[in-house]
């Protein structure tokens, strides 16, 4: 896992708040940055982004690592 990438990752699904739209602004696939998201979860042990039928926001842990 590439933690500078996923950071940018997450930093655009806040910019955009939507999987396909953040995806296409870092030049990548959704599911490629849906991977890279949940890899980033697994390597923390916690769950980061909210997750349903589509972006459901972030967790409380997922705002503190926007805010750093």
């Amino acid at each position: 896992m590439n933690l500078l990438s996923s950071l940018r990752y997450l930093a655009a699904l806040d910019e955009h708040k939507h999987f396909g739209r953040a995806a296409m602004a870092c030049h990548i696939t959704q599911p490629a940055l849906s991977n890279a998201l949940k890899a980033l979860e697994v390597e923390f042990a916690v769950a980061i982004v909210k997750r349903g039928r589509s972006f459901g926001g972030f967790t409380a842990e997922g705002e503190r690592v926007l805010a750093a």
